[in-house]
C-alpha cells in the first residue's frame, strides 16, 4: 500500500556499493539517496559496504550485508598465495589450442569452470542475504518503492525477490547494460556467445517484473526500447554530489600537469596522449617539458605491460608517474590540482564513465577520448567537456598546445547542472507521480514520464 501524501515518504534501494566502499557504482545512489531525504523521503539501503566511520545524512539508514565467500573467492586466494596477482576467473587460450587435441578439450573444460565460478556477476554470495534483509525491512515498515542499482546486477533480483508478495512497486536502475557489454572487448568465441545469451536470458527474466527501468544513458535505452518494447524504459543520467567535492582554486592547479583517474581495461588506453606529448617534444614546442601525465586506478593486465613498454619506448619516463590505486580523498585531491583531467572511453558504445562527472564537477577541463557518436562523447559535449577520437594524436597535440598558451581556462564550470541536488529533485518528481499513478491504476504502473536531459 501507498503511504499518503502527508505520511513518511520511504525508499528502498538495494545497491551492492555504496560509500565507504570506494566504488564509483556506490556514488550515484548516495548522492540521489541524501538529497531525497531533504526532500522529505525516509531511503534504507541494503548493501554489502560496511559503515565502518562513514556518517550518513539524516534521513539515510544503511542495512549491511556481508557477502558470504563463493569458490571463485577462494580460487583467488589461492593465486594471490601463489603469484602475488589474483584473476578474475581462471585464463585460457582456447583459441591457441588443437580444436582436435587433449588441450582444447582440457582448455573448454577449464573455461567453462571458470565461467561457472564468475557469472552472473560479483555479487554472487550476496543476493539471497540481501533478499532476506529486504524482506525484513518491507514486514517493519511501509515503502513507497523498492529500487535496485548495478552493477553488479544481480542486486536486481534480490530487489525483485524481496518485492513479491509485497505490493510495493519495483524499479531497477541500470547504471551500465549487462548482457550486452559482456566481454565485448574480448575476440568472440562460442563460450563468450553462450555467456551473453545466458545474462540475456537473465535480464529477460528480471527485467519484466519490475514497474520502470532505469538507464544513464540515451544510447542504452534506444537499445532496450527496440530489443524489449514492452519495457518502461526511462533516460535518468548520472551526476556528482558536488557538497563532496573539494573546492577547486586556481592558484593549486599545476599547469601542464594532466591526470587520469580510473581503470585502465577493455579498450581504454593513454597511447594517444603519450603519442602526442612525444610528438609535441620533437617538434619543440614551448612548455612540451612541463608536461606530465598522472596515472591512478587499477591497471589490467595486459593494459598495465603495454603501458609501461610505451612509457619506455616512448622517452617518457620522466613524464608519467603511475600512483596506483589512491584513496577517494587523495584521487579528488589530484583531479583538483589538474590542469587537463582525462575520461578513457573507447570501445565503449552505450557507457559513460562516471569519472566524466568528478572532473567536470569539479571545474577541471576535461578531455573524453571516445568515439564521435558514443554516449561518453555526446555526454561530455552536452556538460561541457572536450572531446577526441581515439586515434586522434594531432587533434590532442592541438589541444594540449592550447592548455599551455593559456586559452583554455584553469577552471571550467558544467555547462549544464549534472549536481545530484538537482537531479534528485526529477527523481523525486518520478517517484511522487509514478506513486499517484499506480494507485489511481489499482497497482498497474505509468506510461513513460518524458525523458529527462
Amino acid at each position: 500500500m501507498m503511504s499518503s501524501d502527508k505520511a513518511k515518504r520511504r525508499l528502498l534501494v538495494i545497491s551492492y556499493h555504496f560509500p565507504p566502499d570506494g566504488s564509483i557504482g556506490g556514488q550515484r545512489w548516495s548522492g540521489l539517496s541524501r538529497y531525497l531525504a531533504r526532500l522529505g523521503w525516509e531511503v534504507h539501503v541494503v548493501t554489502a559496504s560496511a559503515a565502518k566511520d562513514y556518517a550518513l545524512p539524516a534521513g539515510v539508514h544503511r542495512h549491511f550485508c556481508e557477502r558470504r565467500k563463493t569458490l571463485n573467492d577462494y580460487y583467488r586466494a589461492r593465486l594471490t598465495g601463489k603469484r602475488g596477482q589474483p584473476e578474475s576467473q581462471p585464463s585460457t587460450d582456447i583459441e591457441a589450442a588443437d580444436p582436435r587435441g587433449i588441450s582444447f578439450l582440457l582448455a573448454g573444460a577449464r573455461r567453462l569452470i571458470g565461467s561457472s565460478m564468475v557469472l552472473p556477476d560479483h555479487g554472487r554470495g550476496w543476493v539471497l542475504r540481501a533478499t532476506r534483509t529486504a524482506r525484513k525491512l518491507l514486514r517493519q515498515n511501509q515503502f513507497d518503492f523498492i529500487v535496485s542499482s548495478g552493477p553488479p546486477h544481480t542486486a536486481h533480483f534480490a530487489a525483485w525477490l524481496a518485492s513479491v508478495g509485497s505490493g510495493v512497486p519495483f524499479w531497477i536502475d541500470m547504471r551500465d547494460p549487462w548482457a550486452l557489454t559482456h566481454e565485448m572487448n574480448t575476440p568472440e568465441n562460442a563460450f563468450i556467445r553462450v555467456e551473453r545469451r545466458f545474462l540475456g536470458m537473465l535480464e529477460r527474466i528480471v527485467f519484466p517484473r519490475a514497474q520502470r527501468v532505469l538507464v544513464n544513458t540515451r544510447e542504452f535505452a534506444a537499445v532496450l526500447r527496440r530489443t524489449q518494447p514492452d519495457l518502461d524504459v526511462v533516460h535518468f543520467p548520472n551526476g556528482i554530489d558536488a557538497e563532496q567535492l573539494p573546492r577547486r582554486v586556481e592558484s593549486d592547479v599545476e599547469t601542464g600537469m594532466i591526470a587520469h583517474v580510473g581503470t585502465l581495461y577493455a579498450g581504454r588506453n593513454l597511447s594517444t596522449v603519450f603519442a602526442a606529448i612525444r610528438s609535441l617534444t620533437e617538434r619543440g614546442v614551448t612548455g612540451a617539458g612541463e608536461l606530465r601525465v598522472n596515472v591512478a586506478g587499477p591497471l589490467e593486465s595486459p593494459h598495465r605491460e603495454q603501458m609501461h613498454a610505451e612509457i619506455e619506448s616512448l622517452g617518457l619516463k620522466s613524464q608519467v608517474n603511475v600512483l596506483g590505486v589512491l584513496p577517494r580523498k587523495s584521487a579528488l585531491g589530484l583531479l583538483g590540482r589538474a590542469h587537463l583531467a582525462l575520461v578513457l572511453a573507447q570501445e565503449q558504445p552505450m557507457c559513460v564513465p562516471a569519472k566524466l562527472y568528478e572532473a567536470v564537477g569539479l571545474g577541471v577541463p576535461t578531455l573524453v577520448i571516445a568515439e564521435t557518436d558514443s554516449a561518453a562523447a555526446r555526454e561530455a559535449r552536452r556538460i561541457g567537456a572536450m572531446t577526441v577520437e581515439g586515434n586522434d594524436v594531432d587533434g590532442i597535440a592541438a589541444l594540449l598546445v592550447e592548455l599551455l598558451s593559456g586559452r583554455i581556462p584553469k577552471v571550467l564550470e558544467p555547462r549544464t547542472p549534472i549536481a545530484y541536488g538537482d537531479l534528485a529533485i526529477d527523481m523525486n518528481r518520478m517517484l511522487v507521480e509514478g506513486s499517484r499513478e499506480l494507485c489511481s491504476q489499482s497497482g498497474v504502473a505509468g506510461q513513460s514520464l518524458p525523458h529527462l536531459v
